[in-house]
């Protein structure tokens, strides 16, 4: 790269590293990440991430606690996802518990 040269940032790539993480594709919420990418670095970071962090600790904890069976209804094939450019995200997510 040299002065000059365009660089275009795809954020839906953070913490999707092919070369960091089995499986960067998988929605894994075990896995462990010493430096989350998605709130940002440094001076840029985020100044929500550490509430942001602590709702999805509560959420994810009080819902699989409530819910210990809580699984996908469909074969993990079967879900479907929306692309864009800059996000991705599910159409649906159909469980059972």
């Amino acid at each position: 790269m040299t002065k000059g040269d365009m660089v275009i940032p795809i954020l839906k790539s953070a913490n999707r590293d092919e070369l960091k993480f089995a499986d960067s594709e998988d929605l894994d919420v075990t896995r462990e990440i010493k430096q989350h990418l998605a709130f940002g670095h440094g001076i840029h970071s985020c100044l929500g991430a550490p509430l942001a962090r602590i709702e999805g600790d509560v959420a994810f904890s009080t819902l699989l606690k409530r819910m210990p069976n809580l699984r996908l209804s469909v074969p993990r094939e079967n879900v479907n996802w929306e692309f864009t450019l800059s996000s991705q995200g599910l159409s649906s997510l159909p469980v059972a518990f």
